[in-house]
């Protein structure tokens, strides 16, 4: 069955790869690279493969991100940094999520480097939340913009998620 799921989403990945990145008309609300259903598509496929990999191959040695944390930290990185083909602001913030989600596996951790990861990737993640609401004031375009809706529910999930695992480690030190 895992054999089967794996075989299903790495050919969901590569078909959503395959998907032509030129926009075939000229919507002014797409970029010029690729549109909002195509980030979408790229960045949910790619999230979900690597949740499946991390959950059933890795399970206990992500010690400072769960798969779920990890997952939805990588879906709103990949949106910011897809969006930031065309917008510096949005690349700076999804390079800045994936730079901490990955530190972990480029240096070792202690606990003190453990908080410091979890509090950085919990902060940048309320920062692009509230920035995204900031910046974009009609109510109308917010509710409309399915993709920053979806990208900023995993930045709660994440939030969320970090949260439940500070009080969870904060009670297996007691």
């Amino acid at each position: 069955m895992k054999n089967r799921a794996m075989r299903y989403f790495l050919t969901m990945t590569i078909f959503v790869l395959s998907i032509p990145v030129v926009s075939a008309h000229g919507d002014a609300e797409s970029s010029s690279i690729l549109t909002n259903i195509q980030i979408f598509l790229i960045s949910v496929s790619i999230s979900a493969v690597v949740f499946l990999v991390l959950r059933t191959k890795f399970p206990k040695k992500l010690s400072v991100f769960t798969p779920s944390i990890f997952s939805l930290a990588l879906l709103s990185g990949l949106v910011h940094i897809l969006l930031g083909i065309t917008d510096q602001i949005l690349l700076l913030g999804g390079v800045g999520v994936l730079a901490i989600i990955a530190s972990p596996m480029l240096i070792k951790f202690n606990d003190a480097r453990e908080r410091i990861a979890r509090f950085s990737l919990a902060g940048l993640s309320l920062l692009m939340f509230i920035a995204y609401f900031v910046s974009n004031h009609d109510i109308h375009y917010v509710l409309e913009d399915y993709l920053g809706i979806v990208t900023k529910i995993s930045e709660i999930g994440v939030i969320i998620g970090l949260v439940k695992l500070r009080k969870i480690a904060g009670t297996e030190e007691e």
